[in-house]
């Protein structure tokens, strides 16, 4: 028997493995035993939980969004976008989202750093239609922090419109931490609905806030009536300024004598008639002494019921049928010896050009109710003896004014003979009563006030119809529809109509739709009977609503969904505040070891090293 060969039960000739050999292939058969039975082990893992990484404007904020992603990466499965199946969400940003419904919480605010001067858009307004190439005001309330008078630095406000263009700039001298409004104008070329688009930034910073408003632009006209039952002087001329104006289209009734009448278009036969379709967006009546009794009780239905917009041109101080519906208790009037100057009331609304009437023949008011606006009035002129600012011991007498009455507005004048100085050096005659007629045509109620959550919104966004029926003579049914004005809308999203649901007493009717997937103009169609009413609606990519920031609000908003407010110079300690406030569940589950292809690299180093050990002893 040859040395190093052991026998097995005496038998000399079987080979003697050697010691070393068989722990390898022990290992190899065990390897393959395991992966024939294939075992089961069940473990908790911890594993990369899911973020949900949200941002209110994403332009604004991407420098700091940025930041805050690329260190989430490090730890954590990041999703742009709200996830309400994430382990939390973290809120790039210092305001408030519009909704919160699908972020998961707890939430951690990373709001940028403060205590750098800022300026911020509380407030946007702007008139919700407008007529072409009509001017447009746009008032934007502002707050600066730290931006006093004696740093270099001047925060600046535009507007732009259509995409990006500037039509309006404005340095803001402002004092330190303050609130102002800034009045910008722009002229819109074309009809539909205008995206406006406020942006205040300080000169040298990144960050710029912005604000998004809508606008219709009407390319028709405003329709007016002119109804005289009698010639008046007052009435032809307010008529002919308007006439010669684009933004109007004048309809009139001159009734000269009995079954008489000089006619512009197709008017109606008396006030009684127009009262219940209300085609009119403003109706201009004169010599109201001659009114009859159905055209006072057309008038109350246009005001009242129709949410019209009446204005009442008086050419003396006479009594009429229309008495009660003035309610003015009779007109005082004096003649005067020298003309008497009509301006705006020092405290004024009005955004328009300076008015200045005159004339010989001015009435007041016996009385004049409460909610009554001055819009011209009479002040105390010294050298005039019979100046009837002395009769009643007022600084200002009311001669123009508005008052509400039921749903519509009633303009009453009682400048008598303020058309015999039309001169433009001497008087603003025809601009101011275009734009008195102007404004109560923009005033006029629809029979159905149709609003909507928002005119301008994101794709898929929710959006709730709000309806209530003005006139309650009409019983018919309400439809609401949606329908896409612009050609990519349209063949995209076809019109679809959607139920409308009234409330308990019946007098409000809403509907909840969601936005088209699609970027575009549509427009709500709404139907009650013969009344129709359109309400624009924009569905934009993204859309501006910059706010005032409030560190405190927006502190305890955070708390409330089990998070915190981080700062945008503690950046570096996310990660330790999301440990704090997360709580990651381990994901339990059956594994199987053997199914690894990695357990053929052990096993067929096994088998060759048992291999080379048996051949270099000579036992292979």
């Amino acid at each position: 028997m040859r040395p190093g060969v052991l026998g097995v039960a005496g038998d000399s000739s079987v080979p003697q493995l050697s010691r070393a050999a068989w722990p390898l292939r022990t290992m190899a058969l065990l390897i393959a035993v395991a992966a024939v039975i294939d075992p089961v082990v069940t473990s908790a893992r911890r594993t990369r939980p899911a973020l949900s990484l949200v941002s209110v404007d994403t332009i604004r904020d991407r420098v700091l969004l940025a930041r805050t992603r690329q260190l989430l990466d490090r730890h954590y499965t990041v999703v742009a976008a709200p996830l309400p199946s994430a382990l939390g969400t973290v809120l790039v940003g210092a305001r408030l989202p519009t909704s919160s419904n699908e972020m998961a919480a707890p939430v951690v605010v990373v709001s940028p750093e403060s205590g750098i001067p800022s300026v911020a858009i509380r407030r946007i307004q702007a008139p919700t239609q407008a007529m072409l190439e009509s001017r447009v005001d746009v008032l934007i309330t502002l707050t600066t922090r730290g931006i006093g008078a004696g740093t270099a630095r001047t925060p600046e406000v535009e507007l732009t419109v259509g995409g990006g263009v500037v039509v309006a700039r404005q340095r803001i001298a402002a004092a330190h931490d303050t609130v102002l409004t800034v009045s910008l104008a722009f002229v819109p070329s074309a009809p539909g609905p205008v995206v406006l688009q406020a942006r205040a930034f300080v000169p040298d910073q990144s960050d710029t806030v912005r604000s998004d408003v809508l606008v219709n632009v009407r390319e028709h006209r405003w329709s007016v009536l002119f109804f005289d039952r009698r010639p008046s002087w007052m009435s032809t001329f307010v008529r002919r300024a308007l006439e010669r104006d684009p933004r109007f289209a004048v309809t009139s009734r001159i009734i000269t004598s009995t079954n008489v009448s000089r006619l512009t278009g197709q008017p109606p036969q008396g006030l009684d008639a127009v009262a219940s379709t209300s085609p009119f967006d403003a109706v201009v009546i004169g010599a109201p002494d001659a009114l009859l009794a159905r055209d006072v009780d057309g008038i109350s239905t246009l005001l009242r019921a129709r949410g019209a917009s009446v204005v009442v041109l008086a050419d003396h101080a006479a009594n009429g049928p229309a008495d009660a519906l003035l309610d003015i208790g009779g007109w005082r009037a004096v003649s005067r010896r020298v003309p008497a100057e009509l301006t705006a009331p020092a405290v004024s609304s009005r955004a328009r050009e300076p008015l200045r009437l005159r004339g010989m023949s001015i009435g007041v008011p016996q009385r004049l109710a409460p909610s009554a606006v001055p819009l011209a009035v009479l002040r105390a002129a010294p050298g005039n003896a019979k100046d009837m600012s002395k009769d009643t011991g007022a600084d200002e007498q009311t001669v123009v004014w508005q008052v509400p009455v039921g749903l519509g507005q009633l303009v009453i004048s009682g400048a008598f003979d303020a058309w015999r100085y039309r001169d433009t050096a001497q008087s603003t005659f025809d601009a101011t009563w275009r734009d008195i007629i102007d404004d109560a045509a923009s005033q006029r109620l629809l029979p159905l006030d149709v609003r909507v959550s928002s005119r301008l919104v994101t794709p898929r966004a929710n959006v709730l119809l709000t309806i209530l029926p003005r006139d309650s003579a009409n019983s018919s049914p309400i439809r609401a529809s949606l329908r896409a004005l612009s050609p990519a809308a349209a063949a995209a999203a076809a019109a679809t109509e959607f139920t409308v649901a009234a409330d308990d007493g019946g007098t409000l009717h809403t509907a909840r739709f969601r936005a088209p997937p699609v970027a575009g103009h549509y427009e709500v169609v709404v139907y009650r009977g013969p009344d129709t009413v359109r309400t624009p609606l924009v569905v934009a990519p993204t859309v501006a609503a910059d706010a005032d920031n409030n560190p405190e609000l927006l502190a305890a908003w955070a708390s409330s969904r089990g998070g915190r407010v981080v700062p945008a110079n503690r950046l570096e300690s996310l990660a330790g505040d999301l440990d704090r406030v997360l709580r990651p569940v381990p994901l339990v589950g059956d594994w199987h070891p053997m199914r690894s292809p990695w357990w053929i690299i052990p096993f067929s180093f096994a088998l060759a090293a048992e291999w080379w050990i048996r051949r270099r002893r000579g036992l292979a």
